[in-house]
């Protein structure tokens, strides 16, 4: 069995559940709504629990610091619709529709210089 943590604010909804059943197999997800503070913190919370997978909602500093630290968290992709009766999760009067888990494994900031 896969043990993932789900390490955000909202719930896991039962289809996010269901694909992560598809794609691993049995799985027991715990969620972890303790406030984190930094990404370090995060792969302490992941290696003291034995977790195999996580689900990290995080600004992408720290998603991009967890990756440069060897964690390839898994990333929720949501759809925005225009109906709250197609939404799964209403966000700051916004609706949004699960789609599908893609794996991070990098995150890049690309700048340009100005004037």
């Amino acid at each position: 069995m896969k043990r993932i943590l789900w390490l955000s604010q909202h719930r896991s909804l039962a289809r996010q559940i269901a694909e992560l059943r598809r794609i691993f197999g049995e799985v027991e997800v715990l969620q972890d709504v303790n406030p984190f503070s930094s990404a370090e913190d995060i792969i302490q919370r992941v290696r003291g629990g034995g977790y195999d997978e996580t689900v990290v909602v995080a600004p992408l500093s720290v998603i991009a610091k967890l990756c440069e630290l060897g964690l390839r968290p898994l990333w929720a992709e949501m759809e925005q619709v225009q109906r709250r009766s197609e939404a799964e999760v209403v966000a700051r009067g916004r609706f949004y529709r699960f789609q599908k888990f893609r794996r991070i494994t990098a995150v890049r900031l690309e700048f340009e210089e100005l004037g």
